[in-house]
């Protein structure tokens, strides 16, 4: 169930974001639920190899990066799902990182424990 919830939280914020921001175009309404179940899909599935190709340099940064690992975890998958989508297209650069921030703040207030 909380995955499920999440995943419509995320579609919620890929659909606000579309009406938003001028640089995030969906094809359609319902294929918000495509792109975060592609972005859930891919989080799980290569989220972690990117985590761990982070280590070193947080490392030689002295944790410092910890503080943007998610940040640009996110940018990248998204950046992917754009790739992989045809219904799903980011314009640039700015539209990216804006809409990478604004999943990124989701997801942190979705995890927050006075949800649980």
């Amino acid at each position: 169930m909380h995955i499920v919830l999440h995943v419509g939280v995320l579609a919620l914020t890929v659909l606000a974001l579309s009406r938003v921001t001028s640089g995030v175009w969906l094809k359609n309404p319902p294929a918000a639920i495509t792109v975060a179940v592609v972005f859930s899909l891919l989080n799980w599935s290569l989220g972690w190899l990117l985590r761990l190709l982070l280590v070193v340099p947080t490392i030689l940064t002295l944790g410092l990066l910890l503080l943007f690992t998610t940040y640009i975890v996110n940018t990248v998958l998204l950046w992917l799902a754009d790739k992989l989508l045809a219904s799903f297209e980011i314009k640039s650069l700015r539209a990216l990182l804006l809409s990478s921030s604004a999943i990124t703040l989701v997801n942190w207030l979705f995890y927050l424990p006075l949800w649980r």
